[in-house]
């Protein structure tokens, strides 16, 4: 989960308790202008803190999910076209398993896309 602030970095960023995630997050927000690290790491331990990251989970296993099926992809330039279109799927077509809602629609977004939510969207980006 990311928290951000003002001018686009996120203030703390939150991983479950896997144990290559701190020497990760070392090399990547460390700062020796700072003495320190630049973006607060929180471990959640779900069996120590009992608090879990399931929506962020379930975007990865579906991202996970979905990446198993490219094994015979040849072209690398398609990946993050996929890629895209994954998140896509996940903010605007798909319902969240657990909230059982859209996520653009929990965001405020009434889109009125119809039935078929991808032509819907297609539609509504071609207006403009």
């Amino acid at each position: 989960m990311f928290k951000s602030i003002q001018k686009g970095k996120p203030k703390f960023i939150q991983t479950d308790g896997g144990v290559f995630y701190p020497k990760a997050f070392r090399k990547l927000f460390y700062s020796n202008k700072i003495g320190g690290l630049t973006v607060e790491h929180k471990i959640q331990n779900a069996s120590v803190t009992k608090i879990h990251n399931y929506r962020i989970e379930t975007v990865f296993m579906k991202i996970k999910d979905r990446v198993d099926d490219f094994r015979g992809l040849k072209a690398l330039w398609s990946a993050p076209i996929l890629m895209n279109a994954l998140v896509i799927q996940h903010n605007f077509i798909e319902a969240h398993t657990t909230i059982d809602e859209v996520p653009c629609n929990r965001a405020g977004q009434e889109l009125d896309l119809g039935e078929n939510r991808w032509l819907g969207l297609i539609r509504l980006s071609s207006k403009y």
